[in-house]
């Protein structure tokens, strides 16, 4: 039987970042709110961590984050998705709360995406069922946003 490798590359108290190589497959899982520098700092980790192992697949785990501060959708909107773009990533799954709380804030950003994008991006409230879509690109997804690519989820 395979076995599955999983590096952790970072844990804190914030997020845990772990990479499954073989899928090219990075993991962020939000342990608390973060806000403002902690935030940033996170999300350029995650960016480096793509860069440094060849990730194509993203799996972002908030369903512990906490609501996104103004401050910090206009920054990862002007600033941290035209790094994101040019990151080699093909599929972005983003697990919610279940309370949805933050789902507009997450759309308003998703929605901000260039259509250029040349990657996909669908929500989950499960985990385990993103990292299925993420490895299938057949898989059906629903709320799946289209890049203009035309790939998508479903």
């Amino acid at each position: 039987m395979a076995t599955m490798t999983v590096l952790i590359l970072h844990d804190d108290e914030d997020a845990t970042i772990e990479v499954h190589p073989a899928q090219r497959l990075v993991r962020l899982t939000w342990k608390q709110p973060c806000a403002g520098n902690a935030y940033r700092c996170m999300l350029l980790r995650l960016l480096e961590v793509v860069k440094e192992t060849g990730a194509r697949l993203w799996l972002s785990d908030g369903r512990m984050s906490g609501q996104i501060m103004q401050d910090d959708q206009l920054w990862t909107m002007a600033e941290y998705t035209p790094k994101v773009l040019q990151a080699g990533l093909v599929r972005i799954a983003i697990v919610d709360k279940e309370d949805l709380s933050d789902r507009n804030t997450i759309e308003r950003m998703v929605d901000a995406t260039p259509g250029e994008a040349p990657y996909d991006i669908a929500f989950f409230q499960d985990p385990a069922i993103a990292q299925l879509w993420l490895m299938d690109p057949q898989r059906n997804a629903t709320n799946v946003y289209r890049s203009a690519g035309g790939r998508t989820g479903s």
